[in-house]
């Protein structure tokens, strides 16, 4: 086996779905995805097509039932030329959204113009929010919901067990990204309530560990025992799609105070917005039963299930695949994606 195949099951005889554009590391979302699809039956490999040669892309699409694609900037034109490649071959494209990429297409002219052109050859969108889709729409993408898929070793069976006293408080805050995430609110909220426990989660550089209130884990292999202590999850983003950290929590009866509208969650944007919510935290006396319930509904026509009816279903339409040999062609002789 070449690097440039990374199974993640061992089927190798029958038909496979290649996924491109995002490595399957930590808890990125297309490692989950491949995760939920292996688990019912679904193979999956992890292609860098930028590494890949013409031919050995070519003789991979032999055996790929679908191309799914996470990408969060431009498409180079090499990138473009591979994906290009697969819809002209008959292998369908799925582009899947989930959150920072839908931003930077309705933020960024030259995402938002990379999004349009290979729009031309995708046979469908999808997004792990139903915001986003409305978000896409104003782009001219349109796209269908379904909702994040969940790691199959997170899914709880019930509820964490509660308490009398007030449990800490989880706050996602990877390094680079500390500012969208809400650093600049999270500091003095944590500075002004000493009652509360914080435990900060993917910070590196452990910029808030200074605070006598605050357990700072870095990044966290295995979440179970971190839910099984907390109970509430404060996330304060600029953006965002549908959070698996979110549902995960919700799913064990953990309250959270979240940026965004979502059933089950307390809505806080500002300072002044989170400690009211802080204060109805203190004063709860079971789980987030209702919060456990509206996650549960919305997981009821399960997400891994959807992804399958979609790969199944999804074709190539004879007019793209006319468009994604013509781009072809057009990106190996002229290195240019032009229309």
């Amino acid at each position: 086996m070449t690097s440039s195949e990374r199974p993640l099951n061992p089927t190798d005889g029958g038909k496979y779905v290649v996924i491109v554009g995002q490595e399957p590391t930590q808890s990125s979302p297309s490692l989950t995805l491949s995760k939920a699809l292996i688990g019912i039956g679904v193979a999956v490999r992890f292609v860098p097509v930028d590494e890949l040669g013409r031919l050995d892309w070519l003789r991979m699409l032999r055996s790929a039932k679908a191309v799914v694609l996470v990408s969060y900037l431009v498409v180079d034109a090499y990138r473009l030329s591979q994906l290009a490649t697969a819809v002209a071959s008959n292998v369908p494209l799925v582009r899947w959204w989930v959150g920072t990429d839908v931003l930077n297409v309705i933020t960024r002219d030259e995402v938002r113009e990379s999004a349009a052109l290979l729009d031309r050859i995708v046979s469908a969108n999808v997004c792990v929010a139903s915001h986003l889709v409305d978000e896409l729409a104003t782009a001219g993408v349109h796209a269908q919901f379904i909702p994040s898929v969940l790691d199959p070793d997170l899914i709880p069976s019930g509820v964490t067990p509660w308490s009398d006293e007030i449990k800490p408080i989880l706050v996602y805050m990877p390094s680079g990204r500390k500012e969208f995430y809400g650093l600049s609110v999270i500091e003095p909220v944590i500075a002004e309530n000493p009652d509360l426990d914080f435990i900060v989660l993917a910070d590196e550089t452990h910029a808030l560990a200074s605070h006598p209130n605050v357990e700072s884990f870095g990044w966290v292999t295995d979440m179970n025992g971190i839910y099984a202590r907390a109970g509430c999850v404060l996330r304060i983003t600029d953006h965002d799609g549908l959070p698996r950290m979110l549902l995960e929590a919700l799913l064990r009866g953990l309250y959270a105070i979240y940026a965004w509208p979502l059933s089950g969650c307390w809505e806080a944007r500002t300072k002044d917005e989170i400690e009211t919510a802080l204060s109805r935290y203190r004063a709860v006396t079971q789980p987030n039963l209702a919060g456990r319930e509206a996650i549960l509904e919305m997981l009821s026509a399960r997400p891994d299930r959807q992804w399958e009816s979609v790969l199944t279903s999804t074709f190539v339409p004879l007019a793209a695949r006319a468009r994604a040999l013509a781009l072809a062609i057009r990106i190996i002789l002229f290195h240019s994606p032009d229309r």
